[in-house]
């Protein structure tokens, strides 16, 4: 007996259900050094070495993303099916981003840039779907933001390794296959990781034996339509900074480099520490800070931050002086509301989820993943290949939505708030504690 009260008594994540937390956050690093490196690197070198214009490699990082679209629901439907569940998604997810690494290999043209968007598509659909509901399985809403830290980390480390890898590697081979072959080997680690150490946490319920009933019910909750709405403007600014934004500062605003390679390593470098590394030394403490807030305000002061970080990287494109600092500016604020964003928004949709319905809540709410990974792209490929100015007021126009969608955030908090699920969440005690 008194194990098990020194058990209970251990900090979240040292306890024994907390270790799929560990696996899962793992398995995201290694994902996203593989996906996130893909993502990053494919505008800069389809267009600046392939010879591919911005307008077309937009369109083929956004047939990816309406592949999520399928993905998602894919993967909603796997993950909460008796026949698959959350293991076998995650299996599924990675066989498909393993193919879609090695066509990116092999690829010269854009037919072949579709078909390997597509497969990368379908990978990420079923990998967030499956990843996400595993860990809320395990996890009690008073702990999910903490653990959607972990993963957010997680998320940030092998993100930021991936690119930077991924520059220095360019710069010392200069050879394009080498990258998409060396992020296959990265996601077949994935693989084994998948096959070795996740278990299978998805749990049976008779109430809805109907796997596919679960989609009409997540359709018909308010509060989930109003998430979905508001959140595909943030995926959508996600997008804009991760496909759009290297584009503009080499192509628009022609930050200084000796040659095209070097401009590339500098871009990468860039965004390895000002963005993604900036968000993963602040990612725990920033948590820690908001945790007390209800999760709509703080998406909230997300949002504010989203509006005034799109509005530097305005201003980082029409000064004349001091550039580099305007860009360091507009990239560290960028990176802060990321990583208030990341961990909050998937508890939110936890807390409205049904237990047996989770793959199907956040197969929905993903969904805003493919919409925004689908307009960021095409619609920033399409302004960068146009004038300076319609690249530039791009993203004043991103800015402007984000400052309005501040009434979104206000009818989400509201129905939240009535919604009986949210308040039995906030009224249960933990599991865990």
């Amino acid at each position: 007996m008194e194990t098990d009260s020194g058990v209970k008594h251990l900090p979240f994540l040292l306890q024994p259900a907390s270790q799929q937390v560990w696996v899962q956050a793992v398995g995201r690093s290694l994902y996203q050094a593989g996906y996130g490196s893909i993502q990053f690197f494919i505008p800069l070198i389809f267009v600046n070495q392939v010879g591919l214009s911005a307008t077309a490699v937009g369109i083929g990082i956004g047939s990816g993303s309406l592949a999520g679209l399928v993905g998602h629901l894919l993967g909603g439907y796997l993950a909460d099916s008796p026949a698959y569940g959350r293991k076998r998604a995650l299996l599924f997810s990675a066989g498909l981003s393993i193919l879609a690494a090695i066509a990116l290999a092999l690829t010269q043209s854009l037919p072949m840039l579709v078909v390997a968007n597509l497969f990368m598509g379908l990978s990420a659909g079923c990998y967030w779907t499956a990843a996400d509901a595993s860990v809320i399985d395990v996890t009690t809403p008073e702990h999910r933001h903490k653990a959607f830290a972990i993963l957010v980390l997680a998320d940030s480390l092998g993100g930021g390794l991936g690119i930077w890898g991924g520059g220095l590697l360019l710069a010392m081979v200069h050879q394009i296959k080498t990258l998409f072959l060396m992020a296959s080997l990265i996601l077949s680690m994935f693989l084994v990781l998948v096959l070795i150490a996740v278990t299978e946490t998805r749990q049976d319920s008779p109430e809805y034996s109907d796997t596919l009933q679960g989609f009409a019910v997540a359709l018909r909750d308010r509060s989930l339509i109003l998430f979905v709405l508001v959140n595909v403007l943030f995926t959508t600014y996600v997008a804009l900074v991760n496909s759009t934004l290297p584009l503009y500062f080499m192509n628009v605003i022609s930050v200084p480099e000796t040659t095209a390679s070097d401009s590339i390593t500098s871009i990468a470098n860039l965004f390895t520490w000002c963005y993604v590394g900036l968000g993963a030394v602040l990612q725990i403490p920033i948590v820690q800070a908001l945790s007390s807030l209800p999760k709509v305000r703080v998406l909230v002061i997300s949002m504010l931050l989203w509006g005034a970080g799109l509005l530097l990287v305005w201003v980082s494109g029409m000064v004349d002086s001091r550039q580099i600092v305007w860009i360091i500016a507009s990239l560290s604020l960028l990176s802060v509301a990321a990583t208030i964003y990341k961990p909050f928004a998937p508890a939110i949709v936890a807390e409205l989820a049904p237990e047996p319905l989770r793959g199907a809540y956040l197969a929905i709410s993903y969904q805003c993943w493919s919409v925004g990974y689908f307009v960021g792209p095409v619609l920033g490929g399409w302004a960068v290949d146009r004038s300076g100015a319609i690249a530039q007021g791009l993203w004043v126009v991103a800015a402007v939505s984000a400052f309005l969608s501040l009434f979104i955030l206000y009818f989400l908090g509201r129905s939240q708030a009535t919604n009986p699920r949210t308040r039995i969440a906030k009224d249960t005690p933990s599991r865990l504690s």
